[in-house]
């Protein structure tokens, strides 16, 4: 935990508003502004230009940052040349094959290698949510920042939300230190009309507390990760309520069509899922025909491919690799995720000629129960291991009421301080009374299904979901 998070976690409740306004305030500057409007204008025109014309966009963009990242990242010189790649005679999407797949072990191993000039002057740092619990440090420049906010408010705007609308969130910041007891559970954010609502306070006792207030503040839309609304959707069938919404958005988690249903009978709002990779390769959102994600192919180049990188038969079943159009501070160039998907060519009823994908469905993770009666979603606890990118894989198990173990698979530049900071972010989301132990691993096993489960939970309570059932 840094300096300004221990500020603010020490902070009182109209300290930690002013310094989250602050920070939200900086963020808007950095994210929004004339750019922001300009080419949130442009993509409503070309979300329905023929097809033919956004290729002719993304062969130019494909184009140029292919060049520029054989003349100015030396991991791209090194890695092409080794492959015997002709640079120059790549011209456009249908070139992109001609380029070896790069995956998260490329990135890891290649370090500054990746960033402009392999260096990180005027870039902003960010990292994967490490879902196997192996985050993946990565840097972006400016105009990939605005790009991603564009693209986030695209999928707003197709569920009616704009900007200056009010939205209550349910994601993993710590916005309420989670050893607070009292409420209010939220912080409220003015500079973007944001209810930042905490996710480490949802148990059944504190429940009805956030029904109140986002019914006394008429709040119309409502994000968060599927697993954290999950909890709240149950909360209100079991009351017998619903909680009307205009619309829901999720993201960052694979959402199951038994998730899908509870919350949109608890919120009498249709859900609208979208996907945005940390990598900034891929974003991709439902309109409102919820059949399928459109991909923003302005924001990046999708591609399905096998084991080797090769592209898959239209239609077949592959792992999501992206090329982003936008960031040269790192540029990400076919790179392959561990997602699996299809992409879908008939066009959609809405009328846009944007491509479309299916369902990621690789994900399927448990909700953590406190022995203080909260539900903590699995993508709030990938938040103490981001600064870690020393951890190769882990998974977390809870196997007591008041018991977590973690298995890591860690490099050989993971020492004990790095263990004992992991362990202390951990107990400051579950609680003092949860503990916590870590183990060292040489490896961790997936499911007899194949699958990998970051987050498994022992402990039956009624939050919990039977995967098999829902991927069935």
């Amino acid at each position: 935990m840094g300096l300004g998070d221990r500020i603010y976690q020490a902070s009182p409740n109209w300290l930690q508003t002013f310094l989250l306004n602050a920070y939200a305030g900086r963020l808007r500057l950095r994210r929004s502004g004339r750019q922001f409007r300009a080419i949130s204008t442009e993509w409503d025109r070309s979300e329905r230009w023929p097809s033919d014309r956004l290729r002719e966009l993304q062969d130019a963009r494909v184009r140029d940052l292919v060049h520029y990242a054989y003349d100015r990242v030396p991991f791209y010189r090194r890695h092409w040349d080794e492959h015997g790649v002709r640079v120059r005679q790549v011209q456009g999407v249908a070139d992109l094959a001609q380029l070896p797949a790069v995956t998260k072990t490329h990135v890891r191993a290649a370090g500054d290698e990746m960033l402009r000039d392999g260096n990180r002057n005027g870039l902003f740092h960010g990292h994967t949510s490490g879902t196997t619990g192996s985050p993946l440090s990565l840097w972006y420049d400016r105009d990939m920042l605005v790009v991603n906010n564009v693209a986030h408010w695209r999928q707003r705007r197709w569920a009616g939300c704009t900007p200056g609308t009010w939205c209550a969130l349910l994601l993993g910041r710590v916005v309420v230190p989670p050893e607070r007891r009292e409420p209010p559970f939220w912080r409220v954010d003015y500079a973007e009309h944001h209810l930042w609502c905490s996710t480490f306070h949802l148990s059944e006792e504190n429940l009805h507390l956030y029904v109140r207030e986002l019914r006394a503040r008429g709040i119309r839309f409502i994000e968060g990760y599927p697993s954290t609304l999950f909890i709240l959707a149950r909360h209100l069938q079991r009351q017998g309520l619903t909680l009307p919404m205009t619309a829901v958005f999720t993201s960052s988690e694979t959402l199951h069509a038994v998730q899908r249903e509870a919350i949109s009978q608890a919120f009498a709002a249709p859900v609208f899922d979208f996907y945005g990779s940390a990598e900034r390769v891929i974003f991709a959102g439902e309109c409102a025909q919820h059949a399928g994600k459109h991909l923003f192919d302005e924001y990046g180049v999708t591609e399905v491919t096998d084991d080797a990188g090769n592209p898959v038969a239209p239609g077949a079943r592959g792992f999501l690799t992206g090329t982003s159009l936008w960031n040269r501070g790192m540029p990400m160039i076919r790179y392959q995720s561990s997602d699996v998907t299809r992409l879908m060519p008939e066009p959609c009823a809405c009328g846009r000629t944007l491509g479309r994908m299916a369902d990621i469905t690789t994900k399927a993770e448990d909700i953590v129960m406190t022995p203080d009666g909260r539900f903590i979603s699995p993508s709030v606890l990938t938040h103490p291991f981001k600064p870690f990118d020393q951890i190769l894989k882990s998974q977390v198990v809870q196997d007591g009421a008041d018991h977590v173990t973690v298995s890591i698979v860690a490099g050989a530049s993971f020492t004990s301080d790095h263990r004992a900071q992991l362990e202390h972010g951990l107990r400051a989301r579950l609680g003092d009374r949860m503990r916590v132990d870590t183990q060292l691993v040489d490896e961790i096993p997936s499911e007899t299904s194949g699958k990998f489960r970051w987050v498994i939970c022992r402990v039956p309570h009624d939050r919990a979901v039977n995967w098999e059932a829902a991927e069935t």
